[in-house]
């Protein structure tokens, strides 16, 4: 027999779904945020999937498909809903070059799958750092700019 605390789950992740129009995330309709960074493919594909597994797949363990091309220009990490398959996340990367690489992040914008997320993916891919939260700052406060 279930646990009474799985069933509940269950019943909570379902009626975020339904509630939610299981679009799962879109660009431009969900937090999302496009960026280049001065990293090469590979190594923005493994900050991206370190963050994916400490952050986006909880403790439900949700399916993360994630693959580098066979050309080595571009890859892909997507985090799915188990049952529905609604796309909780998902990171586009392409080689501009060698050294700079153009990342696009979608969120589905339900629960962990925020803003926040985005931004704390955003920071461990150009930072290396994996947390659930952006603590680097994103531009200088009004106040500190130079004049």
């Amino acid at each position: 027999m279930a646990k009474p605390t799985t069933w509940i789950k269950a019943a909570t992740i379902s009626s975020i779904i339904a509630l939610a129009g299981c679009t799962g995330a879109v660009v431009g309709e969900t937090p999302s945020a496009e960026f280049v960074v001065p990293i090469s493919l590979e190594e923005a594909y493994e900050r991206a999937l370190a963050q994916t597994n400490y952050c986006l797949v909880t403790e439900d363990k949700f399916p993360v498909t994630a693959k580098i091309a066979d050309d080595q220009k571009s890859a892909n990490i997507t985090v799915r809903m188990s049952m529905s398959g609604t796309r909780l996340a998902n990171m586009s990367m392409q080689a501009i070059d060698a050294k700079k690489t153009d990342v696009l992040v979608n969120m589905w914008g339900v629960s962990v799958w925020d803003q926040t997320a985005v931004d704390a993916m955003k920071a461990a891919i150009e930072f290396g750092v994996t947390s659930c939260t952006n603590y680097f700052p994103t531009s200088p406060a009004p106040s500190q700019k130079r004049r």
